[in-house]
């Protein structure tokens, strides 16, 4: 398991390197997707498995627990992470028994993975320190299985610490936030995340970030599933920007064949957050290129249909997974555009 920060992590890696003499139960991290909450439990949990941290109380990188951690193979460390955050993270996941494989893969914690955790913690620490057990997402724990993880919680072993990680605080548990201690991890400035996706070598990190709704590890690693040429999304955004104007015909034009529905429905619900911004009067995040076309859209929408659209394009996120057919979906949205938009 590689063990790595982000500059912007300092003051939180901190906060957290601060509880090693004094642990609670729980730690629940919480913050925006795309700053590295995961990266930060992940480093706090290997500080706790250090034998010789370093003065700040970061893992060493070089003891005997520092190894045990990089090699996955520390007794004392317990990762209950999804199956899609796994690959998306590169760490290995075991299937839990009884759970058939899916096609896609499982962004939830599973039952399965928490009762596991009993075996685990029934045991003395196998190395005479403290152990740990790295959660995330924890706001996509399913019920049966937030439910294990509660008790486990009330009931905790002897040194034992809970590092929980989630993107959506209000989506944990109250139970399980009320056990935990609260740590917000916050997003980069837009500054300091320009001037490390350059360090990075991307190019126009301005404009990556952006279009990343300003969080710098999408920006950097785009998700393979969301990709899409820069041609296909110009063809879609232009569409999109002629409103209620939009040609019907041309809708099939913007649909590069090759688009899969997730790809197209990332860009569908930018543009219409950046609609209903501009119709509240706020500003446009996501495509300030398309600023002075959104907020004539905006305006000259009728209010009902605008937000029916922007319902619709909801729908169409919910089955982004699904194997339906992408162009006829996406074609189907697109039609709709222009007949939402006009006024009656």
């Amino acid at each position: 398991m590689d063990v790595k920060t982000y500059p912007w992590q300092q003051e939180l890696l901190g906060t957290l390197l601060a509880m090693r003499g004094r642990l609670p139960n729980g730690v629940l991290i919480y913050g925006p997707r795309g700053i590295g909450i995961l990266e930060a439990a992940l480093a706090f949990a290997a500080s706790l498995m250090c034998t010789d941290p370093l003065p700040d109380g970061r893992a060493c990188g070089r003891c005997k627990g520092c190894r045990m951690v990089r090699s996955n193979t520390h007794p004392d460390l317990r990762l209950v992470v999804s199956e899609f955050e796994c690959a998306a993270h590169g760490l290995d996941f075991a299937m839990p028994e009884g759970v058939d494989e899916k096609k896609n893969l499982s962004r939830e914690i599973l039952i399965g993975q928490t009762r596991e955790l009993s075996e685990f913690l029934g045991l003395m620490s196998h190395e005479g320190g403290v152990r740990a057990v790295v959660v995330y997402p924890a706001d996509k724990l399913r019920a049966e299985a937030a439910a294990s993880l509660l008790k486990s919680l009330e009931e905790p072993p002897e040194n034992t610490v809970f590092i929980l990680a989630a993107d959506d605080l209000d989506s944990v548990l109250a139970t399980i936030r009320s056990r935990c201690r609260l740590v917000r991890a916050q997003a980069p400035s837009r500054a300091q995340a320009e001037a490390w996706l350059r360090e990075q070598g991307v190019e126009n990190p301005g404009e990556r970030l952006t279009a990343s709704a300003g969080m710098p590890l999408p920006a950097l690693h785009e998700d393979p599933r969301y990709a899409m040429s820069e041609a296909s999304r110009r063809r879609l955004l232009d569409y999109l920007a002629a409103g209620a104007a939009a040609d019907p015909g041309a809708a099939v034009g913007a649909v590069d064949k090759d688009m899969t529905i997730a790809a197209a429905a990332l860009v569908l619900s930018r543009w219409a957050w950046d609609l209903a911004s501009a119709a509240a009067g706020g500003p446009v995040r996501y495509f300030p290129a398309y600023e002075e076309a959104l907020r004539a859209v905006a305006a000259d929408a009728a209010p009902a249909g605008l937000f029916r659209w922007i319902n619709s394009v909801r729908d169409v996120r919910r089955v982004a997974e699904h194997t339906l057919n992408a162009r006829v979906v996406i074609e189907a949205i697109l039609l709709s555009y222009a007949r939402c938009l006009a006024r009656r």
